[in-house]
C-alpha cells in the first residue's frame, strides 16, 4: 500500500468552485464601478465578455442547485442592465432560464432574441462576417449563424416538451432547418439537424392529436415520421431516433414496423426504460400478455431504480418516473391475465416507489454558493481558515456535507414553509355525489400511501419554497405530475376494487384520488363508473357531466354519454357526440366507433354502419394494455 505524503497538496473540488465563484464576484463588482448604460453605438463588450465566461465556468463546475441557476439569472439580468438589446446576453439568458424552468420568462426572451438575429442576417455585411473570431463578435455584440440556430432548436423544444405549443415549434424547427442549409454547410451540424428533425416530428405528431379535421391527420403522422426518419439518417447510431419513430409508428397502430424500431432502439441503448416499456404496449396490443409482462421483468431489471438493488441515488428523477411507469403498466398486466384481486398485491409497493420517485431532488434546495452577498458574508472567515478555501457548508449546495445527525440538518429551517395545493371550487366533492359518499367515515389509507399523500398534500417536497420566491414552471410541471401519479394509482385501485364488487372501498378510493388532485376528470369518471355498477344511472350520469366539465374532449366520457343516448332511442344527439368524439381526441377509441356503428345501423345506413363496425374492429385488435401516450414520455431528456 503506497503511504500519501500528508504534505502533498490535495485537489478540494468545493474549495475549486467557491475560488471560481469569489472571482466571478468580484469581476462583477469591479467592472461595474466604471461601467456605464452604452451611448449611441457603444458597445459594452466587457461585460458580454464576463457574462460568457461565467456561463462557461458554470458548465465546467456544474449545474449547482435552484438556487445556484437563479443567481445565475440575476447576473445575467443585471449585465442586461449594462447593455442595450444585447443577442449575445439574450442568448445566454434564455439558457439560463430554460435550465432553471422559469419557462414564461425564457419565452419572452427567445422571442426578442429571434427579433434580434432576423434583422441580424437582414443586415449581414462584410464587416458580420463568419470569419470573425469569438472575440470579435463579442466585441461587436453579434451571433454566429451557429448560435441562433442553436437557440432555435432549443426553442422548439420549448415550446413543445414544455408549452404544448406545437404551432410555435414547428416554427421554430423549420427555420432552424432552413438556416442549416443556407449558412451552416461548413459546419458541424450533425446534433443540430437532428434535434432539429426531431423537433420537427413531434411538433407534427402533436397538432394530429390537436387536430380536429381527421383528413388532416393522416398527412401530419406521415410528415411526423418523415421527420424521425430524416433524424435516424442524420444520426443512425443514436437511440432516440429510432425511439420517437416507434412511439409514432405506434400511435398510427403499425405495430409490427413501431416493434422493429423500439428494437432497434434497445439494442443501441439496452437500458433505456420508456424503449422497454414502448416494447410491452405493442406486445399487449397484441394480446400477448404473458410475453409482454415478461418482457417487463426483463426491462425493470435493467432500471437502476429496481428496489432491491439501489436506492435510486445514482439514477436520475424523470428515470424514476419513468421506472414508476413501466411499474404501474406492470400491474395492469397482472390484473389482465390473472384478475383484479392480482393487482392490488403491488399496490403497497407502488405507493412507496412513488414516495421515493417524488422524493425532493439533492440539489432542489438550499443558498447559492455564487449569490454575491453570501461571498461577501464569507470572505473574511475563509480567508482565516488558511490556504484551502473550503468556505461554510450550504444546505443543498456543491458544499453541502452530510453531518453525523443525519440528513435533518440538509435541509435547514428556511426550507420549511410549504405550499399547499389549493383545493378547487369548480364542484362539490365526490362524498357530496350520490346518497352513500356522505356516509362513509373511514379511509382507505395503507401506511404508503398514506405518506404519498402526505408527501404531495401537506408538505409536499415538490412545494418547498422559500416564502420570497414564486415556482419555477419546471418544479410546478414535476407537482402537477406528482399529483396525477398518485391519483392513477388511487384510481388503478379504485377499478380493482369496483370490478371485485368491493363497492365501499372503490369509493374511498376515488375519496382520496380527488384530495390528490382535485382538477383530474378521471376521478369523476371513475365515480361515475361506480355508481353505474351499483344500477344508479342518474348519479352516474352527473358525475359524468362533472368529468366533461373538467375535460370537454374526455374520450371515454363523451362515449358512455353517446351510448346513453343510443338506448335511449335519440340517435341524433348520439350520432352528433360520437361523431365528433371519433373526429377529434377520440379517433383511436374502439368503443366510440363501435356505437357510432350501431348509431348508423340504428338509423338504415349499414354501409356507413358496416365502415364504422369494422374500424372498432380493427383498433380493438391493436389496442394496447395502457394507451401509448398516457404512459410514455413524448420527448426524451
Amino acid at each position: 500500500m503506497r503511504c500519501r505524503n500528508s504534505d502533498q497538496p490535495q485537489f478540494h473540488p468545493a474549495a475549486l468552485s467557491l475560488e471560481i465563484a469569489q472571482v466571478h464576484a468580484y469581476w462583477e463588482d469591479a467592472l461595474y464601478a466604471v461601467t456605464s448604460f452604452p451611448k449611441a453605438d457603444e458597445k459594452n463588450w466587457r461585460v458580454i465578455v464576463m457574462i460568457e465566461q461565467i456561463v462557461e465556468d458554470r458548465k465546467l463546475i456544474g449545474p449547482g442547485n435552484d438556487a445556484d441557476k437563479r443567481v445565475l439569472v440575476e447576473s445575467i439580468y443585471r449585465a442586461s442592465q449594462k447593455t442595450f438589446q444585447s443577442p449575445r446576453i439574450l442568448r445566454c439568458l434564455f439558457f439560463a432560464l430554460v435550465e432553471m424552468g422559469q419557462f414564461d420568462e425564457a419565452v419572452l426572451a427567445l422571442k426578442a432574441y429571434l427579433d434580434l438575429a432576423e434583422i441580424n442576417l437582414k443586415v449581414k455585411s462584410a464587416v458580420v462576417d463568419e470569419a470573425l473570431t469569438d472575440e470579435q463578435r463579442a466585441r461587436l455584440d453579434v451571433e454566429s449563424d451557429f448560435d441562433i440556430t442553436r437557440v432555435m432548436v432549443e426553442g422548439s423544444r420549448l415550446y413543445c416538451k414544455e408549452l404544448g405549443q406545437p404551432a410555435e415549434a414547428l416554427s421554430c424547427a423549420e427555420r432552424a432547418l432552413v438556416n442549416i442549409q443556407q449558412y451552416l454547410q461548413q459546419e458541424d451540424t450533425q446534433e443540430l439537424l437532428f434535434n432539429a428533425y426531431i423537433n420537427q416530428g413531434v411538433a407534427h405528431a402533436l397538432t394530429a392529436e390537436q387536430v380536429h379535421e381527421p383528413e388532416k391527420r393522416p398527412s401530419l403522422y406521415a410528415m411526423a415520421v418523415e421527420s424521425f426518419e430524416k433524424a435516424i439518417e442524420v444520426s443512425p447510431l443514436v437511440f432516440d431516433g429510432h425511439y420517437h419513430l416507434a412511439l409514432q409508428l405506434a400511435e398510427m397502430r403499425e405495430i409490427s414496423k413501431a416493434i422493429a424500431s423500439v428494437k432497434q432502439s434497445l439494442s443501441l441503448n439496452s437500458s433505456h426504460i420508456p424503449s422497454w416499456h414502448l416494447l410491452v404496449l405493442l406486445l399487449s396490443s397484441q394480446k400477448d400478455y404473458e410475453r409482454a409482462l415478461n418482457v417487463c421483468s426483463i426491462g425493470l431489471k435493467e432500471s437502476e431504480w429496481d428496489l432491491a438493488e439501489t436506492d435510486g441515488s445514482s439514477a436520475s428523477q424523470l428515470d424514476g418516473e419513468d421506472y414508476l411507469a413501466l411499474r404501474i403498466t406492470q400491474a395492469a398486466l397482472h390484473c389482465q391475465i390473472r384478475g383484479p384481486e392480482s393487482s392490488l398485491e403491488p399496490q403497497e409497493a407502488l405507493f412507496v416507489l412513488y414516495t421515493k420517485v417524488f422524493a425532493p431532488e439533492p440539489g432542489s434546495v438550499g443558498e447559492s454558493l455564487y449569490d454575491i452577498q453570501n461571498i461577501r458574508r464569507r470572505d473574511q472567515s475563509d480567508i482565516e481558515q488558511g490556504p484551502v478555501v473550503v468556505g461554510r457548508p450550504r444546505a443543498g449546495s456543491i458544499m453541502s456535507v452530510r453531518s453525523k445527525s443525519g440528513a435533518s440538518e440538509i435541509i435547514g429551517a428556511n426550507n420549511a414553509s410549504t405550499l399547499d395545493i389549493p383545493k378547487a371550487n369548480y364542484a362539490s366533492s365526490v362524498t357530496s355525489v350520490g346518497s352513500s359518499g356522505s356516509k362513509m367515515k373511514g379511509k382507505l389509507t395503507p401506511p404508503a400511501a398514506a405518506a404519498a399523500a402526505n408527501a404531495t398534500l401537506n408538505r409536499s417536497p415538490l412545494n418547498t419554497l422559500s416564502t420570497i420566491q414564486r415556482p419555477t414552471g419546471k418544479s410546478a410541471m414535476r407537482t402537477v405530475r406528482a399529483n396525477k401519479t398518485l391519483a392513477t394509482l388511487w384510481l388503478m385501485s379504485a377499478s380493482a376494487f369496483r370490478r371485485l364488487d368491493r363497492m365501499d372501498e372503490a369509493l374511498k378510493a376515488i375519496e382520496e384520488a380527488e384530495q390528490v388532485d382535485v382538477s383530474n376528470p378521471d376521478v369523476w369518471y371513475q365515480l361515475g363508473l361506480l355508481y353505474a355498477a351499483q344500477d344508479d344511472q342518474e348519479t352516474a350520469s352527473v358525475s359524468y357531466s362533472k368529468a366533461l366539465a373538467l375535460a370537454p374532449y374526455h374520450t371515454a366520457c363523451l362515449t358512455i354519454v353517446g351510448r346513453s343516448y343510443l338506448e335511449a332511442g335519440s340517435l341524433e344527439m348520439a350520432e352528433s357526440i360520437l361523431e365528433s368524439t371519433t373526429k377529434s381526441q377520440g379517433w383511436s377509441s374502439a368503443e366510440a366507433w363501435f356505437y357510432l356503428g350501431k348509431v348508423f345501423e340504428a338509423s338504415d345506413r349499414l354501409k356507413r354502419a358496416k365502415e364504422c363496425l369494422w374500424y372498432a374492429l380493427n383498433l380493438e385488435q391493436s389496442r394496447p394494455i395502457r394507451e401509448f401516450t398516457d404512459a410514455l414520455p413524448r420527448y426524451l431528456v
